[in-house]
């Protein structure tokens, strides 16, 4: 079993089918001397792993991992799969507080909306918009936006992942009297209506991250941006990929007539984000590790428990991994854009 490409988006995967599922990936080491996490940075070579059974994976392991605690011993269900930033000077009053174990990833959310024209724009509507968020996960940042930026919004959420949107549809669609809808699937391909949306959203979702070019899947995303939104519509797109796609990405959006508003780099704040989450993060990988018993074979467990636990760190961006040092060095850089839909 290979957990880096085997697993399938469509599968909500249960605690007891995720503890055979490690226990055949520890029992593959037996015949796989190498493995494909660096046990230096956590490194995952492009050619080693598919987005689609990562995030499968992920989602399914948040889920069956429950209420946790966090390093000051606050509850938490991990929803927010966000890197997030530290809320930057000057932008007014934290959407959450200092101890909140989530923050960082409500404040990306929140992020997206700082800016003038948005702000009037929603203003003049009385904060009556339309929302769809391209590749929302679990939806904790589309109930975030519906709670705490525009409580009088209308949004819908999709993900190509089951497990996400199985937990968006249980733990962030009820309470929210409809306003919140949950759609399982290609994000680029489901059926939404064109000239609908107010604002467009897609953040840190797993495109636009090839170094130097916009792929066809990223022409995609575009070109359901272009189409989705209503004219005079906001795009609003927080990432951290490589900083010489951030162009690129920008050519082609103005190629297709889409007007740049603002573009906003946040990576320090980024690189602070992760350094305040490190404790947090840190606890969580150990609960997860500690949660399968296979890690506990000897010899074999100890050393895929330390390859996912790298694995899982890097994902985070943590202090010491790869991705972390991307942003460090400048390789990747964290931006928050804002392009409209002329008139």
């Amino acid at each position: 079993m290979d957990i880096f490409t085997g697993l399938n988006p469509e599968t909500k995967y249960s605690n007891g089918r995720l503890q055979l599922i490690f226990g055949a990936w520890v029992a593959s080491a037996l015949f796989d001397r190498k493995g494909k996490v660096s046990v230096g940075n956590g490194d995952i070579s492009e050619d080693d792993y598919t987005k689609q059974s990562i995030y499968a994976l992920l989602y399914s392991l948040y889920r069956e991992m429950g209420t946790v605690l966090s390093e000051h011993g606050e509850p938490y269900e991990f929803t927010f799969n966000t890197w997030g930033y530290d809320w930057p000077a000057g932008w007014g009053k934290r959407p959450a507080g200092t101890r909140d174990p989530q923050r960082f990833g409500k404040y990306a959310y929140s992020g997206l909306f700082q800016v003038d024209e948005v702000q009037a724009y929603a203003a003049a509507r009385d904060g009556r918009v339309h929302i769809v968020e391209m590749g929302c996960g679990t939806g904790a940042g589309a109930h975030h936006v519906c709670t705490e930026v525009w409580p009088e919004c209308t949004y819908v959420a999709i993900d190509m992942q089951g497990a996400a949107i199985e937990t968006c549809r249980r733990k962030h669609v009820p309470g929210l009297n409809g306003r919140l809808t949950a759609i399982h699937g290609d994000a680029t391909k489901v059926d939404i209506a064109s000239n609908s949306a107010d604002f467009i959203v897609i953040n840190e979702t797993h495109v636009m991250e090839y170094a130097g070019l916009v792929t066809e899947e990223d022409a995609r995303f575009f070109g359901a941006v272009l189409d989705r939104l209503k004219p005079g519509g906001f795009f609003v797109w927080g990432n951290a990929i490589p900083n010489v796609t951030w162009q690129p990405c920008f050519d082609y959006l103005k190629s297709l007539g889409m007007v740049e508003v603002q573009v906003q780099d946040v990576t320090a704040e980024a690189i602070v984000a992760r350094d305040l989450d490190e404790p947090r993060a840190e606890a969580y990988v150990k609960e997860c590790v500690n949660k399968f018993l296979a890690f506990r074979v000897p010899f074999i467990g100890p050393r895929r428990a330390r390859e996912a636990g790298r694995a899982m760190r890097n994902f985070f961006r943590h202090p010491g991994t790869r991705l972390y040092d991307n942003m460090v060095d400048g390789t990747d850089t964290y931006k928050v854009v804002c392009f409209q839909k002329p008139l």
